[in-house]
This record gives structure tokens, sequence and C-alpha cells, in this order.
């Protein structure tokens, strides 16, 4: 089993005609959330994903649910089919909503209906026909800001503005605004080196010229439910996991004018121990981002990558160190209704470090994750559960949800030796 990694979902320009039409042969769960989406949205996506023409699976209101739904089929075959679970989650601008979904922070019905709408706003924003995009390759981001800055500042009226809207490594950096204002960059950073490549997009997206969509995308984000998430998603703007629900709207809305900061998701995976990564939609453009040296990433689209993911889903044992960091996922995403700090302290922080340490000592020994680890984990989760005030129906779900993940006949039992910090719980 693939140990401890997280999820990465592609963003727009990763489409293409034939994205997951074998997958949808092989894996009826793909042929099914298909059939999911095309509900959703009224329309055959699948057909249109399939055999094209890429003129209309370019257009960004049908791209943007097409990378979607693809995203979330492959999520499904690799947690229900091949029974991973991530340690975090990330995406690149759309992919981020992707991501959410995943999580459960967003019903795929409403993911669906929300990146049609968001597409739709921003090919609005394109028929203006004043702004461009242009990738920068070579220069550090920091010199391509100054360049884009100095251009900007010379126009105190605001019409010739360029900024960067995508830091996707230390080496490639994408620059959008207003056409001439982005030419001139590209000339300056061309002059100094820079290979640039103007991108085929006539919207300035992650700019401020895209701030009456993103004006328009607060409305619609208004009307959506956001759930619990079960696992940590990493923000693509700050490099931060999202810290609860409330957050997640705000952070959207600012998606569409606020650059992409790739490099600060992948200094927060480093940071956490994480040092593999499974890309889940068409193509593979993240683990080419990705450095060769610090990270190992799988693309599912890739046969060899999606066959080692296979064979190393078949490798497991009756218990995974996955099964613990999956515990860790849901003490960490349920919902807190106590604010007695010395509770807190003692029924939800004390026994999830005692987990996570337990995790981290199994990893770095290679010990098999014995009935006795889960447990505690379980123990742990028992605990936190009380502490925060979770519904008993909750509780089942999260449960069952568990059991039928790592594709478990039953849960051990925990006795009372396993809850050492729960006699003093009030």
């Amino acid at each position: 089993m693939l140990n401890k990694h997280a999820i990465w979902f592609p963003g727009q320009g990763s489409q293409r005609v034939g994205m997951g039409k074998t997958l949808s042969e092989r894996h009826p769960v793909v042929k099914a959330t298909m059939e999911e989406a095309n509900e959703a949205l009224g329309m055959r996506l699948d057909s249109l994903m399939y055999e094209g023409p890429i003129t209309e699976l370019t257009r960004t209101d049908n791209a943007q649910p097409a990378i979607l739904a693809l995203g979330v089929a492959m999520y499904r075959v690799y947690s229900r089919e091949w029974g991973y679970l991530p340690a975090m989650a990330a995406g690149h601008s759309l992919g981020e909503i992707t991501a959410l979904t995943c999580a459960g922070a967003i019903t795929f019905p409403d993911a669906l209906r929300l990146v049609r709408r968001r597409g739709e706003l921003m090919q609005g924003a394109a028929a203006a026909g004043i702004g461009a995009m242009a990738a920068v390759n070579g220069p550090s981001p920091d010199v391509v800001a100054k360049v884009c800055l100095e251009i900007s500042a010379g126009c105190t009226d605001g019409s010739r503005i360029v900024v960067v809207s995508n830091m996707n490594s230390e080496r490639q950096t994408v620059i959008s605004g207003h056409k001439e204002a982005v030419h001139e960059a590209s000339e300056r950073l061309s002059a100094h080196g820079a290979a640039v490549i103007p991108l085929q997009v006539s919207a300035p997206f992650h700019s401020p010229l895209m701030a009456p969509a993103a004006a328009q995308f607060a409305e619609v984000l208004s009307r959506v439910s956001f759930g619990e998430m079960e696992f940590p998603v990493v923000s693509s703007l700050t490099g931060l996991p999202f810290g609860n629900t409330a957050e997640i709207a705000g952070m959207l809305e600012r998606g569409l004018t606020d650059p992409v900061n790739w490099p600060a998701v992948l200094a927060f995976q480093k940071s956490i121990g994480v040092a593999a990564a499974v890309e889940l939609g068409p193509g593979n453009v993240l683990k080419r981002l990705a450095p060769s040296d610090a990270l190992r990433v799988f693309a599912f689209d890739d046969k060899e990558d999606e066959a080692h993911l296979v064979a190393a889903s078949r490798q497991t044992d009756a218990y995974s160190i996955d099964l613990l960091n999956r515990c860790l996922a849901i003490a960490t995403c349920v919902r807190n209704r106590n604010w007695n700090k010395a509770e807190y302290e003692q029924g939800v922080v004390s026994p999830y470090h005692g987990v996570q340490q337990l995790a981290d000592r199994l990893r770095e020994t290679g010990e098999q994750v014995a009935e006795a680890h889960v447990r505690q984990a379980l123990a742990m989760l028992e605990s936190v559960f009380r502490t925060k005030g979770t519904s008993a129906e909750e509780q089942e779900r999260r449960y069952a949800r568990l059991q039928g993940e790592f594709g478990l006949r039953g849960l051990p039992s925990v006795s009372p030796a396993d809850r050492p910090y729960a006699g003093s719980l009030v």
C-alpha cells in the first residue's frame, strides 16, 4: 500500500478529447459518476468528453465540469476500489474545487453546477477581449513580479495592469492582465533570457481584472451548503489547510482574482512529512511541475503509474498505517462543540498526539500495524467524538465508512485499557 501521501487535482487546460472513455468502460463506478454528472448538468457531458469536438470541450464552461467530473470519478476508483486514503488533498485553481468535493465539503452535483457557472462567468470575462496571459519559464517568481509591478505602476489610471497569476514552480510563472501590459512584460522578460509562451486564453484569469466575475461568483457561492471535510484540503492560494467550512466560499471567490501559489502547497506538504502524491485527473501536468528529487508522484492517467498504484493496493496487510492516518483525519475534521480548554486538551489534543506519534514511529521503523495499534486509534476517535460533542448518528456513519473503506469485516472492540485518557472527562 502506498504510504502517507497527498492527492492532487489539476486545473483548466488539462482537458482532451477521449478523457475518461477507457476508464468508464473498465470501471462501473466511473460510468455511474459520469451518468450522475449528465443528470446534474442536464447535458451529455460524457459524450463531449469522449467524442469532442475539442473546440466545445475547451470552452471554459465545458472544460471545468469535465475536468472536475473525471477527477471525482478517478477519486472514487482510488478510494473505493483501491482502498487508498490521502493524508491531504490540494488542487491547482479549478482543482481546488475538485479536492473539496472529494473531501466531502461540496456535493458532487453542487460542485458540477458551481464550476459550470464559474466557467460561464470566466467565459463572459473573456468575451471582453481585453486580457491575455503568458507562461514565463526561467526567472524566479520574484523577478517576474518585479517586472509586472514596474509596468503596472507606470500607468496610474489602472488601464495597463499585469500581475503574476500562477507560481507553478521556481522556474515557471504565469502572468495575466491587459493585453498591452502582458505583451510589454513578455518583451522585457524575453530580453533578459526568459522563454515566454503566450497562452491560448483571452481572459486574464487570476488577476484584478476578474473582480466583476468574482463578485458574481460570490453570489453563486452564497447559495451552496458546505459540509465537513473528511481529510485536510490545502488552499492553492495560501499553502495552508482550510480551517473550517466558513472559509470556503471566500477562498473560492478569491480564486478568480488572486494568484495560485503551487510551491506553497508543496512546501506545506513537505512540512508534514508527505513525500508522495497521486495526481487524479486528465494528464500529468502537476506531476511534471513537481521537483523530481524531493517528491514521488504518480499520475492516475499514466498507464505505468496506474499499474503501480493497483499493484501496491493489493499488497496491503489486514491493517495498514493508512487506517491510523484515516482516524487522525477524521479527528481533525469533526466539528467541535466543546470550548472547555481543559476537556479539549485531555480528550482531543492528548490522544490525537499519541496516535500521531504512534503512526510516525511505525512509518519510521516499518513495523507492521497490529490490532493493538488500531484499538488505540479507535479509542482516540471515541474520545474525540465524546469531547467534541459529535452526534451518535455521525459517529455511526463515520465508523461505517471507515470499515467500508478498508474492507474490514468489523472494527476491533475498544477495551477500558485502551482508554487511558477517558477517566476524568466530565
